[in-house]
């Protein structure tokens, strides 16, 4: 499994090799075809994504003071969508869809762990959450994200008003982050992969680590004046999570959320495909059959 697990990771964007010190234990991943694993992979790598943008965002709105979007809209998630898609690179594009497959997947499977809101509130989403990324997304590209806004759930009838919603969106969030742009590097982050405390975690460990998530929030955020330096942790926390603690400064990923994510589209894949395949697992509802992987 260790062997087959690297040979993936090394052909996962945004990687970069590096030796793996500790025989690593995923039982549910032992299954998965070396394409299924790549799906898993990306997956995972795309959810992590998602979920650091939306508490960087957190950090952003909370740092900057920033005004909400309105009634019944995830402030966090509007910014972090816009950021993502005004980014044009297909990659984050990716990771958008990664984290509402998940949302669908999760509810669809019945897997979603106990929780107290608000925490969670990347992992456990409401299903008005779907419609508001989904009309997010239809407005910025319909013909890119129109089937994925259908699986979601919103009206196809609203999609011309999302349309003419998003540019607005795009053009409010600019105007209150404007006086906050500064030269990039300007705010230092503190990034850290803490070793797995669970050997069952560290092969997600190994994914979180060696594709880098962190650094990408580092660089990607390193152009605002925020009100300080940040730290960047990824770590085991006993719970799946990813969290911004203005108290502390920090936005944490808990590699037990990569385990969530890595669990939930193996199982997908494995009762779509059978019990074990090496043939091209069937049509699933990810960024993968989108034909944009990370």
């Amino acid at each position: 499994m260790l062997r087959r697990f690297r040979t993936v990771l090394s052909v996962v964007l945004l990687c970069s090799v590096m030796p793996v010190a500790q025989a690593q234990v995923a039982p549910a991943l032992d299954d998965l075809s070396d394409e299924q694993l790549q799906q898993t992979v990306n997956f995972v790598i795309g959810n992590a994504v998602f979920g650091l943008y939306h508490e960087a965002s957190k950090m952003l709105i909370s740092d900057f003071a920033l005004s909400s979007p309105g009634e019944g809209k995830d402030a966090a998630d509007e910014l972090a969508a816009t950021i993502m898609l005004e980014a044009n690179q297909e990659w984050l594009d990716t990771a958008i869809v990664n984290a509402t497959d998940s949302w669908y997947l999760a509810r669809s499977a019945q897997t979603l762990p106990e929780h107290n809101p608000p925490v969670y509130t990347v992992l456990v989403p409401k299903v008005g959450r779907d419609q508001q990324m989904a009309c997010l997304m239809v407005g910025k590209d319909e013909a890119g994200y129109g089937d994925l806004a259908t699986m979601m759930g919103l009206p196809k009838n609203e999609w011309k008003a999302c349309e003419t919603a998003y540019p607005q969106t795009v053009a409010r969030w600019t105007e209150l982050l404007k006086p906050h742009a500064k030269t990039p590097g300007t705010t230092k982050f503190d990034v850290r992969y803490e070793p797995a405390r669970d050997p069952f975690l560290d092969i997600y460990a190994t994914m979180v680590k060696e594709s880098k998530v962190l650094d990408l929030i580092a660089r990607g955020f390193s152009a605002y004046d925020l009100k300080g330096e940040v730290k960047l942790t990824a770590r085991s926390c006993g719970r799946p999570d990813t969290y911004w603690s203005a108290e502390r400064r920090e936005i944490t990923y808990c590699y037990e959320l990569a385990r969530f994510h890595g669990e939930l589209i193996a199982a997908h894949l494995l009762a779509s495909n059978g019990d074990r395949g090496d043939a091209p697992a069937k049509e699933i509802p990810t960024a993968v059959n989108l034909g944009q992987e990370l």
